[in-house]
């Protein structure tokens, strides 16, 4: 699983770098391409419209369909992020073609300045939250963890209600978890926050499957013990009516 996590957030940390750096050199090209005139003005629109698609390419993009993954060494069972790009490092890339391309016309206008300042603020912001962390979440004997490689939050199994986690809808993006005593969960990150979600449409694990294997242990806590054993896999697998698959 470490191997995995680590894996993982190097992608994650490449795209934090490579995002920026294109939209920053589209940027320039637009500058280029602008004052060149002609048709290679049209070259402005390249950037925009193709971090556009890239946006909506992820918006539509469905939930996985794997199986989680079981790590006898941790205890867990475990699901880690997909491969596809996600929005952030895609709206990273804009922010900063968007302060560049500005910043070329911002001349002596003070509010297009701070029009800048915006842009280089909120990109700086979303790399950095991109760079620390990445959706994850693991299954052991004590409860559910979400986020790595350091997690969000630790939600015991004895924090959660019978309910099955639910989610806005097929296509939604996250669970919710059914939390009935929240004074249990340990949380990472300032404020209030009123429930657990997982970002399951971030993770290769079907969503059904991760909700109704949190239910079960939610109800089941005899076969908390087990949890992250392959004979116990097989028998979730089997009390929710399915075989596994590609669970390694």
């Amino acid at each position: 699983m470490r191997e995995i996590i680590a894996a993982a957030l190097r992608r994650r940390r490449t795209s934090a770098l490579i995002a920026p750096a294109v939209g920053f050199g589209a940027g320039l090209l637009s500058q280029w391409a602008d004052s060149a005139g002609g048709a290679a003005g049209l070259l402005t629109l390249v950037a925009p419209v193709l971090l556009l698609v890239l946006l909506f390419r992820d918006l539509v993009r469905r939930p996985g369909t794997a199986e989680l993954r079981i790590d006898e060494t941790a205890r867990a069972f475990f699901s880690p992020p997909d491969r596809a790009l996600g929005y952030p490092p895609i709206l990273c890339g804009w922010l900063a073609f968007m302060a560049v391309d500005s910043g070329h016309r911002a001349a002596d206008d003070p509010l297009r300045w701070a029009l800048v300042t915006a842009y280089v603020v909120l990109g700086v912001a979303i790399a950095t939250g991109h760079w620390r962390r990445m959706p994850f979440v693991a299954l052991t004997p004590a409860g559910v963890t979400c986020g790595a490689p350091r997690p969000v939050a630790v939600v015991p199994w004895e924090a959660l209600g019978a309910e099955a986690p639910v989610g806005p809808g097929a296509a939604g993006r996250y669970l919710r978890l059914p939390v009935t005593r929240p004074e249990l969960i340990r949380r990472v990150g300032r404020g209030l926050r009123p429930g657990v979600f997982v970002p399951v449409r971030e993770l290769t694990v079907a969503p059904a499957l991760l909700a109704a294997a949190i239910q079960h242990y939610a109800t089941h806590p005899r076969h908390r013990a087990a949890i992250g054993t392959t004979a116990e896999y097989a028998r979730l697998r089997h009390a929710l009516g399915g075989a596994p698959q590609h669970a390694a």
